[in-house]
Parts: structure tokens; sequence; C-alpha cells
């Protein structure tokens, strides 16, 4: 009997063609996409959006400046800018984080002394790991392109602390260190560089808004919502096709409503059950971690909204695009987990290679975190989502004219 049974699904799923094609090929595209985001990552591909800010514009700190632009990490947002852009484009999230060479803190030589650093690392909370990746790529670049200061600082806090050069080790000290900054300018020429740490030298500024804790929290809150929303809309989008295999569509198509009264009455109930379910991750997220619902009910409900009506567009449009149940589950299923990788609901996008973060402005998932962070811990106002809840909108209401342009052809039958 179990033979039987095998055999008989087996028949099933070989016959079904689109099913069989889907289950094969999609996870590879899966595969793919991961891949790609990862290897980018970890290898060369990965590029950090900074902007750049020289106040004191010194021969240090342009080459300091250089060296860090030079970077193949570095993707430049903007250089020579004023310290007040630097912390808006890192606010608006066109840059991944900000560099200043401020004036008015310590020299780049003065590696140990009091007040204020000479670096300042500007960052979003949400985009704390970024901020690291950047002291990295600034430890690097000091120490490659201007050795001569940091041992010229590490030497002035021998001397200050624990010992005393004559004239003669103070001259011959300049003259080695003239030396090494004439090497070092030589390999900056050809391209060489060099790393070591610079902690002391580095401040790091969160720009205004929530707390760390809160900005990351805001952030993952509504990318799992994003994430959960599509695949409830899919789920309820797939009683289109049972109600297609089972009869009931001929019934209600054969009413003087006929498929645009259906395919409405989906989308109501997706738009409210994916509304319902992304409020109560925001509630959950307000009563645990402190996120500021209460102060950005109003403009968080617009975007669940308008979230709710892509995703249920999006989801209609899939199901009513196969055949069977079998091949929508495998389709929508597998078109999401993509959509979702790309948009960042799984990785954040600044991890992504440059290309897939510009395939990503093509899914839901990107312009609804972008919306949310403008209402959450951007401070921007209602101008700023303009674009993204209606584009998502837009796409919520191409997708159901999709799904009843391809119901039609039953009404037709």
């Amino acid at each position: 009997m179990s033979g039987v049974v095998f055999r008989a699904m087996a028949l099933g799923f070989a016959r079904d063609r689109g099913a069989l094609a889907m289950s094969l090929a999609l996870p590879v595209a899966v595969f793919l996409v991961f891949a790609a985001i990862f290897a980018g990552a970890s290898g060369e591909q990965l590029r950090v959006k900074i902007a750049l800010a020289d106040e004191v514009r010194s021969a240090d700190t342009g080459r300091l400046a250089r060296a860090l632009a030079r970077d193949p990490a570095v993707e430049l947002a903007g250089q020579d800018l004023a310290p007040d852009a630097v912390r808006e484009r890192v606010r608006a999230g066109t840059a991944d984080v900000g560099v200043i060479l401020r004036a008015g803190g310590r020299s780049l030589r003065d590696v140990g002394g009091f007040g204020r650093a000479p670096i300042v690392v500007v960052v979003d909370p949400v985009r704390a790991v970024a901020a690291q990746l950047v002291e990295g790529l600034l430890q690097k670049a000091y120490f490659g392109a201007l050795p001569d200061v940091a041992l010229s600082g590490v030497a002035g806090v021998l001397q200050d602390g624990f010992l005393t050069l004559t004239p003669e080790q103070e001259q011959e000290l300049g003259t080695e260190l003239g030396r090494l900054r004439d090497e070092t300018l030589e390999n900056e020429r050809a391209g060489r560089t060099g790393q070591g740490a610079i902690e002391s030298l580095v401040e790091r500024e969160p720009v205004a808004g929530p707390s760390r804790a809160r900005g990351q929290v805001a952030y993952y809150a509504g990318a799992i919502a994003v994430l959960f929303l599509l695949f409830s809309a899919v789920h309820g989008a797939l009683s289109l096709l049972e109600e297609r295999e089972t009869g009931i569509l001929d019934r209600l198509l054969a009413g003087p409503a006929g498929v645009a009264a259906l395919v409405g009455g989906k989308l109501a109930f997706l738009v409210v059950q994916g509304t319902v379910q992304v409020t109560v991750i925001f509630v959950a997220a307000w009563l645990l971690y402190g996120v500021d619902l209460p102060g950005h009910l109003g403009p968080c409900l617009l975007v669940t909204v308008a979230a709710s009506v892509s995703a249920a567009g999006l989801a209609l449009a899939l199901t009513a695009a196969c055949a069977t149940r079998r091949q929508a589950q495998a389709f929508a299923n597998v078109s999401i987990l993509i959509l979702s990788a790309l948009g960042g609901s799984m990785v954040p996008r600044f991890f992504m290679p440059p290309l897939l973060q510009k395939i990503g402005w093509a899914t839901p998932n990107t312009w609804a975190l972008e919306a949310y962070a403008a209402v959450f811990w951007r401070g921007q106002g209602p101008a700023q989502l303009l674009l993204p809840v209606g584009l998502l909108l837009v796409s919520g209401v191409a997708g159901t004219l999709v799904a009843l342009c391809l119901a039609r052809r039953h009404e037709a039958l």
C-alpha cells in the first residue's frame, strides 16, 4: 500500500511539469542570491558608503582622507562636505557612515593626549556594524599613509611619560620620521599601504534619534514584519486556486458580480489581515523594547497599510499566474525569499555588493523598510513618506490588476 501511495504522489508530481521545474530550479536561484550576498559581504565586493568632511585641511588630514577614499572597500557618498551635511547624509541613509576630521580636536600625532579626538565617526545606530568596519579602514589608512605621524605620537608619549631625549636624539628622531614620511608618500604614489590601530584618536557619534538598541529593534521589527506579511498574503491568496480546483470559482463567476468582486474581496481581506499582523509586531516591540509606537502611530499605520496593499497585490498576481496550488506554493515561496533577501529583510542591504543593492530598490521590502526608517529613527516628516508609500500602493494596485486580468481567463471560459 505504501508503494502505491508513493507511486501516485510521484506520478502526480512528475505530471505537474511547472511544479517540477520550480522545485528544482528555484532553490538554485535562492542559493545564487544568498551566495552573492555573503560572498560580497566577506570578499572584495563589500563597499561601505562614506560621507567625508575635512575641517582641518592640513597635510596630515589630507593624506588620511586620500588613503581612506582610495581603499577598495570604500564608496564615497560625498567628499569635502560640511560636518552638518555629513550628519544629514547618514541620517537620511544616503551614506552608511560619516567621517569628520574635525577642527578643534587633538592633532593626529597626539595619540595618548587629552582633549577631543581628531576623528569623528558618525553612525546610524541601525548600522553600527558599518561603523566598526570604517574604524578598521581608518586604522589601515592611518598606519598605511601616516606611519611617521603615528610613530611621532608614540615617541611623544614615551618622552612625556617615561624618558627624556637629548637634543641630538630628538634631531635624529626627526630625521628618521622625515625619511619615513618620504617613503610613505612614495608608497602612496605606488599604491602600497600598511595597517595598525588608532582607537584613541576616534570618537563615535550617533546621529540624532533613538538609542542604538531601540533603533535596531525598530529596524528588525519592520524587516520581519514585511517578510511574514508577504508569506501570510500568499497563504491567503492560495484560496483562489483552491476555489478554482473545487469548482467554487465557477459558481462564483456565474453570479452577477463576476471575478472583480472575488479579487476585490480577497484583496480587502488580505490588507486588513496584514495590517493587523504588522501592528501586533510593532506593539510587541513597543511593550518589550520601548520602540516609540504611540508617538508615531499615524505614520506607522499609513506605511503598514501601504505595505499590506503591496503584499496583497503581489500575492494575488503570483497565485493567479500559476495553474496549480503546488506551482503557486513553490513559485511564491521562493519569490518571497528572493525579494526578502534582496530587500533587506534577511541581511542589511549595506552588506551586499553594489549591484544587489541597486536591484533591491525594485522590491517592496526595501521601500517598506525605508518608510519605517523615516518614521521611527530618522525623524523625517510626512514628505519623506510620499515616495515609498506611493510606490508600495502603486505596486499593490498593479499586482491586483494583473491578478484580475489573469482571473478573467476563467470568467471567459
